[in-house]
């Protein structure tokens, strides 16, 4: 069932109960909390806005293809790096054993990350086996750079899903506090406006969706 204090319900109400209000704030006000009508505006404009959510949603799923990206090429070093390692120095199993070559590897941040972490460890360890295998100081640059970015997107991710977890507890607040002040905002013109002006606070207010209607039972 749709909730009626949905973003849109709750900001649409907001705003007609700001403009009809503007011909009874001697009325209303008195009766109020001081700032009552700031503190609605505001939220309407929260309410209304609720397309940063989503957008923040967005942003955390292009992170996430972004480091998919970052650790699919990181992946493919790997596979080359020990390849080469394989194929140049066919009996040095030290060395295999220092490049991870016939470990068991999967394309993920951490095993990816892990792998070329390893591969910088082993250069450095022998650095002229390593040269003679034909790896040079620009692949290890190469290495560095994709361990470096799948660090970074990895950062950046996990701060974009507390930026879209924060803008949907904002939202979720902004809509409570508008359901709240709207249905006291129509309780006190019940009791300082005439019963024909009241009524248009009451209309204001989203309505409760119609339940559907259940089918006749079988005879």
């Amino acid at each position: 069932m749709a909730n009626r204090w949905d973003a849109g319900n709750a900001a649409r109400a907001a705003s007609q109960a700001l403009e009809l209000s503007k011909g009874f704030l001697p009325k209303l006000e008195p009766r109020l909390p001081a700032g009552f009508f700031d503190g609605l505006k505001t939220d309407a404009d929260i309410a209304r806005a609720s397309g940063d959510v989503p957008a923040s949603r967005s942003q955390k799923e292009a992170a996430t293809v972004s480091q998919d990206v970052a650790v699919r090429e990181g992946a493919v070093m790997v596979s080359t790096i020990r390849e080469l390692v394989r194929r140049g120095a066919p009996k040095n199993k030290q060395l295999w054993r220092a490049f991870g070559v016939g470990a068991r590897f999967t394309p993920s941040v951490k095993t990816v990350s892990s792998a070329l972490a390893g591969i910088l460890a082993a250069a450095n360890t022998y650095p002229s086996e390593t040269q003679t295998m034909g790896v040079l100081a620009e692949d290890l640059t190469r290495i560095q750079g994709y361990l470096t970015s799948i660090a970074d997107i990895d950062a950046d991710q996990e701060a974009k899903k507390l930026t879209s977890k924060q803008a949907t507890a904002q939202l979720k607040a902004a809509v409570e506090r508008l359901a709240q002040k709207l249905t006291l905002l129509a309780s006190i013109a019940r009791l300082a406006l005439p019963a024909s002006d009241a009524e248009l606070f009451d209309r204001v207010l989203p309505s409760s969706p119609k339940p559907k209607p259940k089918a006749p039972a079988p005879t």
